[in-house]
């Protein structure tokens, strides 16, 4: 049904657009194969040590059409080859462009953590194949709500200032058993600067109440509560605690040198999900049409381990503080990412790409792995 829906809406709008300008279609996408050649599993991928065609494969269409001279309404349907090729919206807002600088939107709009967060998907945009693992790794990118901007110029400068607000409901795995998870109240302010077209900075600051039901917690929270420690079995839930995000992003591209760097920082109160501290450089340099690319990256995820010493280090409750320390500490990541990358421009719209990336984890009892993917990147 959802397929048909997203499919009929696209067949309406591009009816329509034969018999109006205002509407435009446009559309990206991108072809990759990849494999694991060292290791089980890649992070971030469904790879492994066969070729995969699908995994990292997507098509999307994104149509706009102005309503009038301050009104337009704007959706983007993506196919994912992970998920089948079945499409769904990544966009469907109304926008408002009132002059002067100011513009809005209402619906479902991406959330702006990210320096790319806008182009997230659509490979043209970057340098790499994919964005860098070690910061782009949120469960979600999108929220339903509202969102407002302000732009203005100064000299050399152009800035842009934006405030968001709403909610994200979605789906996710916990201990490979399916997990609902809730953002609520989620408000933020992020801010672009450029300056002479070669150098961009970025900042975000989000916050939200998270609240998740997982199935793979339900039973271990149940025992706990019932054992008298709801304040360890409160840390493992997920009610509505306070969680905040912070970003920050430089980029300088100027002549053949393109320098890019993300620094990001998450945490949510009164949970084990502790402060996961994520960031990459990236260098490249043009040869022409080529572009080849090194990217280092680390994720630190630290463990809140006082939550184990809440449970007394006694025999009886041995089960229950073993099942919280496997809860708690699964959270701890110290993982590095080396990236090499090659970017060849073949036209105007279209360009192929490679990556191999090693990725190295040095958290007890877990494994390392090197990925290669091979691309075709496009828009149209």
């Amino acid at each position: 049904m959802k397929r048909l829906l997203a499919l009929g809406i696209l067949a309406a709008l591009a009816a329509t657009s034969t018999s109006a300008q205002s509407v435009q279609i446009t559309g990206f996408g991108q072809m990759v194969a990849g494999t694991v050649t060292d290791g089980n599993a890649f992070p971030g991928t469904g790879y492994d040590s066969d070729w995969d065609y699908k995994d990292e494969s997507l098509f999307a269409l994104q149509v706009r059409g102005d309503l009038n001279e301050q009104w337009s309404a704007t959706a983007q349907i993506v196919a994912r080859g992970r998920d089948d090729f079945d499409p769904e919206f990544a966009w469907a807002y109304v926008g408002w462009n009132g002059g002067n600088g100011w513009s809005a939107k209402a619906g479902r709009q991406r959330v702006p953590f990210f320096r790319y967060s806008d182009f997230l998907e659509v490979g043209y945009a970057y340098p790499w194949l994919r964005p860098p693992h070690a910061v782009y790794n949120a469960t979600f990118s999108n929220y339903d709500g509202i969102s407002a901007a302000y732009s203005f110029g100064s000299g050399d400068w152009f800035s842009n200032v934006g405030v968001v607000g709403g909610k994200n409901e979605g789906d996710l795995v916990i201990s490979n058993l399916p997990a609902t998870q809730e953002l609520g109240s989620l408000v933020g302010i992020y801010a672009d600067t450029t300056y002479a077209d070669w150098l961009s900075l970025r900042a975000s600051y989000l916050q939200a109440d998270v609240s998740a039901n997982a199935q793979a917690l339900n039973p271990l929270l149940t025992a706990l509560r019932g054992n008298g420690f709801a304040n360890v079995a409160e840390a493992l839930d997920f009610t509505e605690d306070p969680g905040s995000f912070i970003g920050l992003a430089a980029e300088v591209n100027k002549g053949n040198w393109l320098l890019i760097g993300e620094w990001t920082k998450t945490s949510i109160d009164d949970s084990y999900f502790y402060n996961r501290k994520q960031y990459y450089i990236t260098g490249g340099y043009r040869f022409g049409a080529w572009m080849p690319n090194v990217t280092w990256g680390r994720r630190d995820n630290e463990a809140d381990r006082s939550i184990i010493a809440r449970l007394p280090n006694v025999a009886p409750l041995a089960p229950l503080r073993a099942a919280v320390s496997g809860v708690v500490l699964g959270e701890e990541l110290d993982a590095t990412y080396w990236s090499y990358g090659l970017r060849w421009d073949v036209a105007t719209n279209v360009a192929l790409k490679a990556d191999y990336t090693q990725y190295t984890n040095d958290t007890p009892a877990s494994a390392d792995a090197d990925s290669l993917a091979v691309g075709v990147v496009f828009t149209f």
